[in-house]
């Protein structure tokens, strides 16, 4: 219990205080957004850079898990895609952002802090992987139809629509750090620490950031609200087990697999939101009652998966 409350209380800490920061108008919720802007495109592809250009290729190349999780998290993606475009009714802007809400857990900003206290630096690479699979299919994928949805006066065509979304910092840092691991190529310790600088401030910035964004928004539940959470913190990580068991994935790659799952929405889906104001009262209030919800089923999917048991 002691290993678990020192993962989860943390988190719980910052968001607060991002909280009390917006209420009491230390700094004015307005600049949420320019926050979220540095998370999304400054702060996170520093940090994915340096993990992925840090890490061993075998590792990194590890087909099962990448599969397996590659398959939980779109196929995720995919189910409340359809539930919310055919059985709620919802345009495709809207069906979009709720299933990246639903598919797209916390791997960074909750699940570095939380992943260093339980296993130890080493098991990042499962973080690791986890980005590089949303951010070379599910965010591109989301981005191409938030921003298609938008009322652009560009039209673009398909390839420079393309184009434009792989040269997002986002999606282009985890491609540069993999073809670095790659070639063997050894960064210099000023830049690893020039770019740790700036990526260790992800974790802190986008969780305060979250608060920050609760403070001006109301908590509403309805029954997207309710789906949403439901979906992530319960029926993902029990998909993700599935795909585990069928797979034959095991030993820690299997549990960090799930835990990852079972995390909340990450905070990047309600930047997402902000940026392109689509279901921001929603996708915050998914985010606040998610990751509050999820100290609670957090710790006890940790329990049942045996962690931080010895």
């Amino acid at each position: 219990m002691d290993l678990i409350l020192k993962s989860l209380v943390p988190i719980a800490f910052v968001i607060t205080f991002g909280w009390i920061a917006g209420w009491r108008k230390v700094i004015d919720s307005k600049y949420s957004t320019h926050f979220a802007t540095y998370v999304i495109s400054i702060s996170f592809p520093c940090l994915l850079l340096i993990k992925t250009a840090t890490s061993n290729i075998d590792d990194l190349i590890n087909y099962r898990f990448i599969g397996g999780f590659a398959l939980g998290l779109m196929g995720m993606y995919l189910l409340m895609f359809i539930v919310n475009r055919y059985i709620y009714h919802r345009s495709i802007s809207h069906s979009c952002q709720s299933s990246f809400m639903c598919s797209f857990p916390n791997m960074a900003f909750m699940g570095i802090p939380i992943f260093m206290v339980l296993f130890g630096e080493q098991s990042l690479i499962s973080i690791v992987i986890g980005n590089i699979v949303t951010s070379l299919i599910m965010i591109p994928l989301t981005v191409s139809i938030l921003e298609l949805s938008q009322d652009s006066k560009i039209k673009t065509s398909i390839l420079a629509m393309i184009l434009k979304v792989f040269t997002k910092p986002l999606v282009l840092a985890p491609i540069l750090g993999f073809i670095i691991s790659a070639l063997d190529f050894k960064l210099p310790s000023l830049a690893i620490d020039s770019l740790k600088m700036i990526g260790n401030t992800t974790s802190g910035v986008s969780l305060f950031t979250l608060g920050l964004i609760m403070s001006a928004d109301k908590i509403h539940l309805d029954r997207f609200v309710i789906s949403n959470v439901f979906c992530k913190n319960c029926i993902h990580p029990l998909i993700m087990c599935g795909i585990v068991l069928i797979l034959g994935i095991n030993g820690d790659w299997a549990r960090e697999a799930i835990l990852l799952c079972a995390m909340p929405s990450a905070i990047t889906a309600t930047m997402f939101a902000v940026k392109y104001d689509v279901l921001k009262a929603e996708s915050s209030s998914s985010a606040i009652v998610g990751t509050t919800i999820s100290l609670l089923s957090v710790a006890l999917i940790m329990h049942l998966l045996g962690i931080g048991a010895s």
